[in-house]
């Protein structure tokens, strides 16, 4: 009986490198915004609203929200709305975004770092 040989066991790459591809393009595109579109509505009553429609929350967006509200420990957080008016084959509507309030991380200032860059008594 003829001894067969041995191969290396090979895995497919493709899945593994898929995944780390996967992670660095993640990294590079730009996130999708979290938009809706607000169309004008006819009023049944007169509490009714003026405008309905629908947002589309992503994932990174309202774990933002999220964060920042746990970390502000209330019960409410302020967040970003902006709205641009469009037509398409409904007709008028306005697009809105709503997002995360921007909160600038303090960096605290080190200003024996700028005398080692700068050295002046050279």
């Amino acid at each position: 009986m003829a001894k067969r040989k041995h191969r290396l066991s090979r895995r497919p790459k493709g899945k593994e490198n898929r995944v780390e591809n996967q992670t660095s393009v993640d990294n590079q595109i730009k996130r999708k915004k979290s938009l809706g579109a607000l169309r004008k509505h006819q009023k049944t009553k007169p509490r009714s609203p003026d405008a309905t429609g629908k947002l589309y929350f992503q994932r990174h967006t309202l774990a933002e929200i999220c964060r920042q509200l746990k970390d502000g420990g209330g019960d409410e957080i302020s967040c970003n709305i902006a709205a641009w008016r469009n037509n398409d084959q409904h007709g008028q509507y306005l697009t809105v975004e709503v997002s995360p309030e921007y909160v600038c991380e303090r960096q605290t200032f080190n200003p024996g770092m700028f005398d080692d860059i700068f050295d002046d008594d050279e």
